[in-house]
């Protein structure tokens, strides 16, 4: 005769707010005999069959999460149950609190046995509320109170976390441990997470620290989820780490600019102009400003890449202008180039955007000059003066522009150059060359080659290419040259050499 006696034991004595902890219970039976005998009856009269743990958060401000549990025996000696799992809100007040455990079983109260026939069992039934004690510690206790970024996708900037001690307690030597999951938001040179110190953290107060973050380029424009843990010291001197509290940030979108407006003057073999405007598309201000160009064809040169812009706030906008040479080798196409803008960022870092592309139409190569006969006519055996007017088809002012012409057999010639000061731009000169022709000069149209040597307006001196014109020989009847022709033809050549007219806008002068 006996029955088992249940008590509760929790190995978890202390919890904190803000947090869900398994409830450790164990089962102790001292398994009490009133009358002895045989072992086995004494064994089946101690032991609590077909127990049942049911823990009720009763007057408590804790949260049950795991309904009643199934132990099975219990003999005597301690039996383990299966953790419990509650939760602790974080508005709990530290202190001690009873938490109601109820156990239930069935035991056999008494045995008749005898030498003969099967024994009788008395089995009876049991429900028992026993109490364990669970300790709210008087500690700090820590909330997420802001959180804000001013970090740009591509750059680095701040996120600035502020955190409450909420508890009861100084939280001593304190730091701020920030940590990312995701490689498109990182710390400092690259790390997973970043510590910020904050020293003797006084219950109530406030606490803000700030750290260095990097958005890459390929980051999304939506919110980020870090998580912040608070390592301190208690009151005990016992360091202690919290558990992770989380922190929403959201980057800015990517700094952008935009190019308009733009305006090419270029043409194969020739000097031009590219331009344009740049706008700051935000959000923040661009400081020190840099257009650069950039060109992968050899045949595009640019004598400065880089143009210098006032700082643009968002929206503003500031012109540029490259000059540009077209190389003769170039192809009359329509090419692509691109610029980027260097500039300074709020924490006065250099940076530079995405490339600003814009197709550009490159004209075909136009000659320098036109060259064109006026008289084209010398009789064989005779002399005349041919003269050349010479137009300066360019977009650009030409200085002593010199001629020089080139004749062959049977053609001559002994004043063959002209100088002209100054060619503006349409403008037109006429070059005169004394020309001969020997009498056995068969009767049919022959070359005469003319170039330049010119100075441009950035004096650089050049060579035009050679022009070609043509020049026709005809035979008089009745063989001879008259006297008269032939005497002007030699004082043309005598003494005046080669002589020079120039016009402009169709009005003659002599120089």
């Amino acid at each position: 005769m006996g029955r088992p006696t249940v008590e509760v034991f929790s190995s978890t004595t202390e919890v904190e707010p803000g947090t869900r902890t398994d409830l450790d219970l164990v089962l102790s039976n001292d398994g009490r005999l009133n009358r002895g005998g045989p072992a086995e009856y004494e064994q089946r009269v101690t032991t609590a069959r077909g127990v049942t743990v049911d823990v009720d958060a009763g007057d408590t401000p804790f949260e049950v999460n795991t309904g009643p549990v199934a132990v099975g025996e219990a003999p005597r000696g301690t039996t383990a149950v299966d953790p419990i799992s509650i939760t602790v809100p974080e508005d709990v007040d530290p202190g001690r609190y009873r938490i109601p455990v109820t156990v239930s079983y069935s035991y056999t109260v008494s045995v008749e046995y005898s030498a003969v026939g099967s024994p009788e069992y008395n089995d009876l039934t049991s429900e028992e509320t026993r109490y364990v004690t669970l300790r709210v510690r008087d500690q700090p206790q820590f909330d997420v109170i802001e959180s804000t970024s001013t970090t740009q996708i591509g750059d680095t900037g701040t996120v600035t976390v502020t955190l409450e001690n909420d508890g009861t307690r100084t939280a001593r030597d304190a730091s701020v441990v920030l940590s990312s999951s995701t490689d498109e938001l990182t710390f400092g040179s690259g790390s997973s997470s970043s510590t910020g110190y904050v020293g003797a953290w006084e219950p109530g107060t406030n606490a803000t620290v700030a750290y260095t973050v990097t958005f890459d380029d390929d980051a999304a424009l939506r919110n980020y989820s870090l998580s912040a843990t608070v390592e301190y010291e208690d009151t005990d001197g016992i360091a202690r780490t919290t558990e992770p509290l989380a922190v929403g940030v959201r980057p800015n979108r990517e700094q952008a600019f935009a190019i308009r407006d733009t305006e090419a003057t270029l043409r194969v073999g020739e000097d031009g102009r590219f331009a344009g405007t740049v706008v700051n598309r935000g959000p923040d201000t661009a400081r020190q400003p840099v257009v650069v160009f950039r060109s992968s064809n050899p045949n595009v040169n640019v004598e400065s890449t880089e143009y210098a812009l006032q700082t643009l706030e968002p929206d503003e906008a500031g012109e540029f202008a490259f000059d540009v040479t077209i190389s003769d080798a170039a192809s009359a196409t329509t090419q692509q180039f691109n610029v980027s803008v260097r500039y300074r960022n709020a924490r006065d870092e250099v940076r530079q955007s995405d490339p600003l592309n814009e197709r550009v139409a490159i004209q075909p190569q136009r000659d320098r000059f036109s060259v064109e006969a006026v008289n084209r006519t010398v009789v064989a055996g005779g002399t005349t003066t041919l003269e050349l007017r010479v137009t300066n088809e360019g977009d650009e002012p030409l200085r002593d522009v010199e001629a020089k012409a080139f004749v062959q057999s049977p053609l001559s010639s002994d004043d063959d150059e002209g100088l002209v000061s100054a060619l503006a731009p349409g403008e037109s000169a006429t070059f005169v060359v004394g020309l001969s022709a020997s009498g056995s000069a068969l009767e049919k149209t022959y070359p005469v080659s003319i170039d330049f040597q010119y100075e441009l307006p950035d004096g650089d001196t050049e060579v035009s290419k050679t022009y070609r014109v043509p020049v026709s020989v005809e035979h008089r009847e009745g063989g001879g040259l008259p006297f008269l022709p032939i005497t002007v033809g030699a004082l043309a050549v005598t003494g005046v050499g080669l002589v020079v007219w120039y016009r402009r806008n169709g009005t003659d002068g002599n120089d």
